[in-house]
């Protein structure tokens, strides 16, 4: 992307050094990163505690999230539309419509989330399909579906209010909840999953009932602090009912709709990988398990990246400023190389104390040692891929991104991975690291796809149709 040429600039337009435009990148990064590290840190602390009881409560908190994680991220993903929404009204200088497009967004998303809520009661029944697995674990998969399943509201508005102040480029209010988040969650977990202060102790269930309870409080708090701050008073939300256009309707679903799916099917995939390793055994789930939650921790490096990235080019573009979009961009993808080599460091000099944090069975700890070395090398194009999708987040191809992630995971990552991982290419099974392999492959195929999409945008300087069709102006070119 080195030779894409230097845009003519439009009349106001300013493009902030390199130094610059890293600080102000950073500063949006790092409240997002701890906050984003905070609220994954409550999926450590469930595998952590529920390995504590036992690796059967461990592997069927394992699989009962695989189901869980999809349908969250599917309501998780429409709210991903906000963040780019308000930052380019902001850069427009058309706040006054904010209100009204959070209030279409509240509406749908929570009407989503209750429906999505409801299928996930029936999820379980998808256990029943499968032959030779351990009943207990299945067990608890089972009733932590039905406990995360009545939080779902609670997910969608805790994130429905996260990207309303990141677009607003406030992003401190992050990190503060997603540490709450995590503080009320390590209390609420020892209660119900071990049965203290009278409650019974409900082992793998006691997380998804302590998440909800969790997400709850979170969402309530978040809530009353965005009506009550002084820092929003000139962009206020909820003061108000807005009619319901159709019109309006479908344009938000055209954006958003893409988001939901594609983040929904690239998680399916790293989910489903817990279910179909099920057949090899509780080790097997087990490992896979601590390997996905430390290459989980390690990813909020590059999504906060992402997010920020989201948040400069939408404001950048909302001005029409195509230099300080670019700018912003390469800078994005100069930080993810720089957090890459550190984390990569990070997994090979410790990863056995790291290991050693989730579990104290031998052979989970030599299967997870040896998966770690698989994330090492999955980290940078998963780096890479993730800044992308941030950088067309903030263009509002939305429909690119969706059109990636199917190709890459569906066509390429997941027969890859299964046809391994059950030695039908090799002869001789390779269960987890046979996934491992395909997550490679998949995240390789996306990043390249990503960047050359990227490429096309800003030689040819045409932005998709979605982005349009949510402003009432064009860009000047």
């Amino acid at each position: 992307m080195g030779n894409v040429p230097k845009f003519d600039p439009i009349p106001g337009e300013i493009v902030p050094s390199w130094s610059v435009d890293l600080r102000r990148t950073f500063k949006l990064f790092l409240p997002i990163f701890l906050g984003s590290i905070a609220t994954t840190a409550m999926s450590v602390v469930d595998t952590v505690m529920a390995g504590m009881a036992g690796t059967v409560q461990l592997s069927g908190v394992a699989i009962g999230a695989s189901l869980f994680w999809p349908c969250n991220l599917f309501v998780m993903g429409m709210t991903l539309a906000i963040q780019p929404t308000v930052a380019q009204l902001r850069g427009a200088g058309r706040t006054n419509e904010i209100a009204a497009k959070l209030h279409l967004t509240t509406v749908i998303t929570l009407i989503t989330a209750v429906i999505v809520g409801i299928i996930m009661c029936f999820l379980p029944l998808c256990y029943k399909l499968m032959g030779d697995i351990d009943q207990e674990m299945v067990r608890v998969a089972q009733y932590y579906l039905y406990a995360v399943a009545v939080g779902m509201p609670a997910f969608a508005l805790f994130n429905i209010l996260r990207g309303y102040w990141e677009g607003l480029g406030n992003t401190v209010p992050t990190s503060v909840f997603g540490f709450i988040a995590l503080f009320l969650n390590i209390p609420l977990n020892w209660i119900f999953i071990f049965g203290h202060f009278g409650m019974p102790a409900l082992g793998g269930v006691g997380c998804g009932v302590a998440t909800t309870i969790t997400m709850y409080l979170c969402a309530l708090a978040m809530l009353i602090y965005v009506l009550k701050s002084k820092t929003y008073e000139h962009y206020r939300i909820y003061q108000r009912w807005f009619a319901l256009k159709s019109e309006e309707v479908k344009q938000f679903l055209h954006f958003a709709l893409p988001l939901a799916l594609s983040t929904t099917i690239e998680v399916t995939c790293f989910s489903l990988v817990a279910v179909l390793l099920s057949p090899f055994g509780p080790v097997t789930v087990a490992a896979h398990s601590v390997a996905m939650n430390v290459s989980g921790v390690i990813f909020m490096i590059p999504l906060a990246i992402a997010s920020a990235a989201t948040i400069r080019v939408g404001e950048a573009l909302g001005a029409g400023h195509w230099n300080r979009a670019y700018r912003s961009s390469m800078g994005a993808y100069g930080m993810a190389a720089f957090f890459y080599v550190f984390s990569v460091l990070g997994i090979v000099l410790f990863h056995q104390e790291i290991i050693e944090l989730y579990s104290s069975d031998p052979e989970v700890i030599t299967l997870a040692s040896l998966l770690l070395m698989y994330c090492a090398v999955y980290q940078l194009p998963d780096c890479m891929q993730v800044v992308s999708i941030g950088i067309l987040r903030g263009f509002k191809d939305s429909k690119t991104i969706f059109a990636i992630t199917v190709i890459s995971y569906w066509v390429i990552g997941m027969p890859i991975g299964y046809t391994l991982a059950y030695g039908y290419l090799t002869g001789e099974p390779m269960a987890a690291q046979g996934f491992w392999i395909g997550f490679i492959c998949a995240l390789t195929c996306a990043f390249v796809l990503y960047v050359l999409r990227i490429v096309y945008i800003y030689r040819r300087r045409t932005l998709p149709k979605t982005f349009h069709i949510m402003h009432s102006t064009e860009l000047p070119l």
